[in-house]
């Protein structure tokens, strides 16, 4: 192209040749010249719109001058414009080949939609679909119904993939479970996957999430385990289960290694594995019993005060005098969870000075100081019990639920 800065004047005229106006016009550098190219002294120009500048081109000729000047040389366009070109002007790699495909943005649409947990009605939100929109011209948009359908196909593509897996194993799988109760008061079972891959790598895997009624009987635990495990196609390949030691699990346990002896090595005689963190749980709650004075007068004065919101504002006002960030709320224990226990005893201790404030102010009975001292010395014992908890429980590995790792 041979462009140059035209100091000449002229005649302008339009030009009507398309095979001119069609390849130039599509550049986005048009944005900042006239529409139509002039002619002034029988040479083909484009004027400026800010400065109004024109600038000559050959036909069938690039833009790299307009961009120059539009990027460079003109003073007048505002500078929020020339960055905005400018980004415009930086392709990246394969960019210029890029091409919308549709399947793909689903499919990735899906992926982000199951991974940050966005509901499904977010889809058919109109800030959304401009959003999209703005990002890429051609999107059409889905809506909610659309959004849980493509992860309801998602889901069982994913399980299918996990139970091809699981079912390919050359070695056992360990499981565990325990029974959960919703708010609702209904029962749940959760069945958990543990195996060592072909790549020598440790997985665990929840397969299952299952209703179990009342009563919870070890012939009711017992027959909602054997039905996933025959869902899974993985009866066979079982080597060990872990429970808690409530006798209805040992009773279950029993039926399960009755009705597949036969499948299991050493005829099942090592299926039941008790859990660790249960033992140490019972553990904890004997000697809790015991200690129970010191535990008993915290846990009064914690209920006592956030019981009323008054009483949460008079306790946040000496902690502010005191020093101390102010507390939403401060953490009242459930009695038979002893981790419970320990995270109130110990919170408890950090706000011990505002605390003692607290009930002289409000003439409230106190923990005395032997009794703060055993709270110490009972917080600092379990502490030890949760840390052995957790290297029990391997909190570290996080179960995704029929999916891939």
């Amino acid at each position: 192209m041979d462009l140059r800065i035209s100091e000449g004047s002229g005649t302008n005229t339009t030009l009507d040749d398309q095979s001119v106006q069609s390849p130039t016009r599509r550049a986005k550098v048009w944005e900042y010249f006239q529409q139509e190219l002039v002619e002034v002294d029988g040479v083909m120009k484009a004027v400026c719109k800010y400065c109004g500048t024109k600038l000559t081109s050959k036909r069938n000729s690039g833009t790299n001058s307009l961009r120059n000047h539009v990027a460079d040389t003109c003073s007048k366009i505002p500078v929020e414009d020339r960055k905005r070109f400018i980004a415009t002007m930086r392709k990246r790699p394969g960019e210029g080949s890029f091409v919308f495909d549709p399947r793909k943005n689903r499919e990735c649409m899906v992926k982000w939609c199951i991974s940050v947990k966005v509901t499904f009605n977010k889809f058919d939100d109109p800030f959304f679909a401009s959003w999209m929109e703005s990002l890429q011209p051609s999107f059409s948009g889905v809506g909610r119904q659309t959004m849980r359908n493509d992860c309801i196909v998602r889901f069982k593509m994913m399980r299918q993939e996990l139970r091809n897996e699981l079912q390919s194993l050359n070695s056992r799988i360990c499981l565990t479970s325990d029974l959960w109760t919703s708010n609702q008061k209904l029962g749940y079972l959760c069945l958990t996957a543990h195996y060592i891959d072909a790549n020598f790598i440790l997985k665990k895997k929840t397969i299952a999430f299952k209703d179990v009624k009342y009563p919870h009987t070890g012939l009711a635990i017992e027959e909602v385990i054997t039905k996933c495990l025959i869902e899974w196609g993985i009866k066979e390949k079982v080597f060990t289960i872990t429970l808690d030691n409530a006798s209805n699990n040992q009773s279950a346990c029993d039926l399960l290694r009755e009705s597949g002896r036969s499948d299991m090595l050493f005829g099942g005689e090592h299926l039941h594995v008790r859990c660790c963190a249960h033992i140490l749980n019972l553990l904890v709650q004997d000697g809790m019993a015991i200690a129970h004075g010191a535990i008993d007068k915290i846990r009064d004065l914690v209920r006592h005060i956030i019981s009323s919101p008054s009483r949460i504002q008079a306790f946040n006002e000496i902690a502010e005098r005191s020093g101390l960030s102010s507390k939403a709320g401060l953490i009242l224990d459930v009695p038979n969870r002893w981790n419970s226990t320990h995270n109130m005893i110990m919170e408890a201790i950090e706000y011990k000075v505002v605390l003692k404030r607290y009930t002289e102010e409000q003439l409230e009975p106190s923990p005395d100081d032997e009794e703060w001292t055993n709270s110490e010395a009972i917080g600092e014992f379990l502490g030890a019990f949760e840390e052995a908890t957790k290297a029990f429980s391997a909190h570290r590995i996080y179960p995704v639920v029929f999916g891939p790792s």
